[in-house]
C-alpha cells in the first residue's frame, strides 16, 4: 500500500561511451534514462560503478567523495551538471572490492537523501493519527523503475509541484492534516494548517467526504521555487485515498473531485515512450501565476496496479533544468 522511496546507491556495470565533444570525458548510461559523465582514464579495467544519483548528500571527509570537498561543508549535495554539452546526472565512483552488481551501498557509503528545508513552527508539532488507514507518501524514479511500465502502454502525467508534501482527512467529526512523515496538531503557525485555511475548497470536500484521504503538496513560500505566491502558502492535490485503503485512479479522481484544486495534467492516455515522457519533466511550470521552470512530471497508470518490488506502480521524472538549477 504504501508509496515509499528507498535512494539507493547501487552497483551498476560500467561501459564507456565516448564522449562526443571532450576526448579526455566518457559517457556511462545507468538504468533506463540517466547518463554520467567520467574521466575515462579513471575507469579503464573496471566494470562495476556505485551510482550516487542526483538529490544525496555525501560525506566529504571520507575518501570517495574528498574530491567534492568546499572547505565549508562537509556533507555536499549532488546534482545534475552539463559537461561539454552532455547532461551528467548524479556521481559514479568505483566499486569496493566484493561488491557484486545490484548492492545497495548508501548505508557504508554514508550516503543519504537530500531533503530541503520545510519553514515549520518552533516545535510540538505532532499529533496523534487519526482513526483510519492512512499511508505516508514517496515515490521512486522512473529513469531507475522505467520497466514497470510498458512501451505503448496508456499513462496519466501530471506535473510534480515543489513544495512539502501533505496529508488531510476529515474523521469523526474534525480535520486532520499532517506532512509526509508526521500527523500536526492544529495550529496557525504550521503549514499544513496555513495551507489548508487559504485552499477553502480541501476542507470543503473532505467534510462532505469523511475518511477520504487528500494527498498534495503544499506550494508557495516553502521551497525555491514560488509558484507566483507572494505570501504564505496553499495546497495543491495531486491523489485520492479510499477509506478501504484503494487508490482512486487518476481520471476517476477528478470526476469524484472536481471542485479540488489539482495539478496540472500534462497527458492523458498517452503511449508510454520513456524519451516522450521526459520531457514532459522539461518545461515552465503550468500552475497558476507561476513565471519558472517546472519541477519534473509524475506517471501513473491509468488503472491502478502493485508492483511485488516497489508497490503502487507511481514513479516522478525530476526536469534536468530544474535540477542544474537547485
Amino acid at each position: 500500500m504504501q508509496t515509499k522511496s528507498t535512494h539507493r546507491v547501487e552497483v551498476v556495470p560500467v561501459l564507456l561511451e565516448p564522449h562526443p565533444n571532450a576526448d579526455s570525458l566518457s559517457i556511462v548510461r545507468v538504468f533506463a534514462g540517466y547518463t554520467v559523465c567520467v574521466r575515462t582514464a579513471d575507469w579503464q579495467g573496471r566494470e562495476l560503478g556505485a551510482y550516487v544519483p542526483p538529490d544525496s548528500l555525501v560525506d566529504t571527509t571520507r575518501p570517495e567523495f574528498a574530491f567534492l570537498a568546499d572547505g565549508k561543508n562537509a556533507r555536499q549535495r549532488i546534482k545534475v551538471k552539463k559537461l561539454r554539452g552532455i547532461v551528467s546526472m548524479g556521481l559514479l565512483i568505483p566499486a569496493p572490492p566484493g561488491a557484486e552488481l545490484g548492492d545497495d551501498l548508501a548505508p557504508s557509503l554514508g550516503v543519504e537523501r537530500y531533503e530541503p528545508p520545510v519553514p515549520t513552527s518552533t516545535g510540538g508539532e505532532a499529533a496523534p493519527a487519526p482513526r483510519g488507514i492512512h499511508p505516508g507518501y514517496d515515490v521512486e524514479e522512473l529513469r531507475r523503475y522505467a520497466r514497470l511500465f510498458v512501451p505503448g502502454e496508456p499513462v496519466w502525467i501530471t506535473e510534480k509541484v515543489h513544495g512539502a508534501n501533505g496529508r488531510w482527512v476529515f474523521v469523526d467529526g474534525e480535520m486532520h492534516a499532517a506532512s509526509r512523515t508526521e500527523w500536526k496538531r492544529k495550529a496557525d503557525e504550521i503549514i499544513w494548517w496555513q495551507a489548508l485555511a487559504r485552499t477553502p475548497e480541501i476542507e470543503a470536500w473532505c467534510r462532505e467526504h469523511p475518511e477520504w484521504m487528500l494527498y498534495g503538496e503544499v506550494y508557495g513560500r516553502v521551497q525555491d521555487l514560488h509558484y507566483g505566491v507572494q505570501s504564505g502558502v496553499r495546497a495543491v492535490i495531486f491523489d485520492l485515498l479510499r477509506p478501504d485503503g484503494a487508490w482512486v485512479d487518476a481520471a476517476e479522481a477528478r470526476v469524484v473531485g472536481p471542485s479540488l484544486p489539482w495539478v496540472p495534467i500534462l497527458a492523458r492516455e498517452a503511449p508510454f515512450d520513456l524519451e516522450r515522457v521526459l520531457a514532459h519533466a522539461e518545461g515552465p511550470s503550468l500552475m497558476p501565476s507561476a513565471k519558472h521552470v517546472r519541477e519534473g512530471c509524475v506517471v501513473k497508470p491509468l488503472v491502478e496496479r502493485f508492483d511485488a518490488e516497489l508497490g503502487r506502480v507511481c514513479l516522478k521524472a525530476i526536469g534536468n533544468a530544474y535540477l542544474e538549477r537547485a
